[in-house]
């Protein structure tokens, strides 16, 4: 998230007070733990390794066709640039 006030000194207020008094819920924190041990889970079930990697692609909730495309086009457009880029490389695209 991004915030931006005009003056430097609410900017900073703000800022701070995000900082210092807003909390994820644990059951979020908790639900999101799960969900990282199970895609950790799946990766070792497919390649070698725990490691996986995700995005989070807005898709089909702009006015554009052209942001609605596929997963696979995704992986297709990015895989050049992945780590450890072979048939078991483990891609989590969340949309």
């Amino acid at each position: 998230a991004f915030l931006f006030l005009q003056d430097w000194r609410e900017d900073l207020w703000m800022k701070r007070f995000m900082r210092d008094h807003m909390r994820y819920i644990d059951d979020i924190q908790c639900a999101a733990a799960r969900v990282v041990q199970a895609m950790r889970q799946k990766a070792l079930d497919i390649s070698k390794s725990s490691d996986f990697h995700t995005f989070h692609v807005r898709r089909g909730d702009f006015q554009f066709k052209r942001t609605r495309i596929e997963a696979t086009e995704i992986y297709e457009n990015v895989k050049e640039v992945l780590p450890g880029n072979d048939d078991k490389t483990v891609v989590f695209i969340p949309t």
